[in-house]
């Protein structure tokens, strides 16, 4: 108990020490760990996390992107929702800083409302994406993927005998989709919606430049580069002929039958950098670096011109989005005012405190950090629900669950039994056990393990090109 108290009151001075070690700007004062839960209190908190954690990370990947773009004469860059919000934010900081000849555009898209105009166009792709896993999915979850309306729904569930709110497990997923394969019903429902939201799509996408013939590239935070392909093949259907190339936070993986040297990755690739992938929660990323704004379900036309629709957000989330907004902004004017030249800034340098910082934040949180942010809500389906904390509360056995040889049992399909799942399970050991230290280390090892295993399925199917592109 010791240990986590100490972690607690000293780790901003261990984040301050990372920074300066590497001369990135650190904020003078100092903010200690927030335990109340009042706003003023959690505004305070935001301010911490943006000037000693996400300023810095937001800082250094968005110099690296523009200084990739410059050197490879990209005229154009699209940030794409909600990831990319704060970087285009912060990318239109040291763009007028420096002067710089880069268009910098802000993309509303999602997941959803990309994919969803192209399912009629490959229904194989479709099926695969519409049936991916997820955390808590159920069958109507799963249903609202194809975009399908209540009696829609209501029809298909009657014709595979299941219940709205049946679970629906990785291993069901099989049976599932060959199910909704044969199923007219189905099939008709998602071709008719799939074309129904397929011109304006294409009336944004226009609207917004991706057929101008400008030398671009997309921006986001990245991990299986899926946007970029779908993008890809929307474009090429409406007429583009250049690649579409990305700049990524980092990328697990890339989609098959991808041109490799078209995804551009800043802390880690398909390839290697096994710690800073053990080391990192991408899920925690997304939360904290998503725009205070709902998810873009699709595009309208008003008085002549394409405007994307939002789902809701809630007031929670809207106003704990718009406090690190705040902090954010203030270190990014700050971190410019301090920083050279685009020329002479050394991302790679800067990269070594990141891993440091990261690390502590994300697979060895305090308690206070813990709580606070493993609150927040979370959700990884293609529609966003938001009913789950990112940390969710586990007990001793749930988290036991979780180790390096359970898990190994349930991937491989030895051991049957669902086991819970926490998108932040550093957080949850920490913020639910009493010595959270042993349960770190088990899942540290299951990361460990499902990443090596990862990246030598990428060489095998790839060869053994381990080339950096960072």
């Amino acid at each position: 108990m010791v240990l986590w108290i100490q972690r607690e009151t000293e780790r901003l001075k261990l984040y301050k020490k990372y920074l300066e070690e590497k001369k990135l700007y650190c904020p003078s004062g100092s903010l200690g760990p927030a335990e109340e839960t009042d706003r003023a209190e959690q505004k305070d908190s935001f301010l911490e996390l943006g000037s000693y954690v996400l300023g810095p990370v937001l800082n250094v990947f968005v110099i690296w992107v523009l200084k990739e773009a410059a050197k490879s004469g990209k005229k154009r860059l699209y940030f794409l929702a909600r990831d990319g919000y704060f970087m285009y934010r912060a990318a239109l900081v040291y763009k007028e800083k420096w002067k710089l000849d880069i268009d910098c555009r802000y993309i509303s898209c999602s997941r959803y409302c990309l994919r969803l105009p192209v399912f009629h166009l490959n229904e194989k792709d479709a099926m695969e994406y519409i049936c991916r896993d997820s955390i808590g999915l159920d069958m109507e979850h799963l249903l609202n993927r194809a975009g399908l309306e209540e009696g829609e729904k209501e029809a298909v569930l009657k014709e595979l005998g299941k219940e709205k709110r049946a679970a629906v497990s990785y291993a069901q997923l099989k049976e599932i989709k060959k199910a909704l394969r044969k199923s007219a019903v189905f099939m008709e429902a998602m071709r008719k919606h799939s074309r129904e939201a397929l011109p304006a799509l294409k009336g944004y996408l226009t609207q917004e430049g991706f057929l101008d013939g400008v030398s671009d590239a997309v921006v986001d935070s990245g991990w299986v580069g899926s946007m970029q392909k779908t993008l890809q093949e929307v474009l090429r259907y409406m007429g583009r002929t250049e690649e579409l190339e990305g700049y990524y936070f980092g990328l697990y993986e890339l989609p098959k039958k991808v041109k490799r040297n078209t995804y551009h990755c800043f802390y880690f690739s398909p390839e290697g950098q096994l710690c800073e992938k053990v080391n990192f929660n991408n899920n925690v990323f997304e939360v904290l670096f998503s725009a205070p704004h709902g998810m873009t379900l699709g595009y309208e036309k008003k008085e002549g011109k394409y405007v994307p629709v939002y789902g809701e957000i809630t007031p929670e989330r809207k106003a704990y989005l718009e406090s690190l907004e705040t902090a954010l902004a203030g270190y990014i004017r700050q971190a410019a005012k301090e920083t050279g030249s685009l020329e002479n800034t050394d991302c790679e340098d800067a990269k070594q405190s990141l891993k440091k910082i990261l690390k502590l934040f994300m697979t060895r949180p305090t308690r206070a950090e813990a709580k606070r942010y493993g609150n927040l809500p979370f959700c990884d389906d293609v529609l966003e629900y938001g009913n789950r904390p990112l940390a969710v509360k586990m007990n001793r056995r749930e988290l036991k669950e979780n180790h390096v040889v359970s898990k190994a049992l349930a991937l491989s399909g030895i051991r049957k039994k669902e086991i819970k799942e926490s998108a932040w399970y550093e957080g949850s050991a920490v913020r639910c056990a009493k010595r959270p230290g042993y349960h770190l280390i088990q899942y540290s090892m299951y990361k460990y393990l499902l990443y090596m295993r990862q990246m030598y399925i990428w060489r095998k199917e790839n060869g053994r090109n381990e080339k950096n592109e960072s």
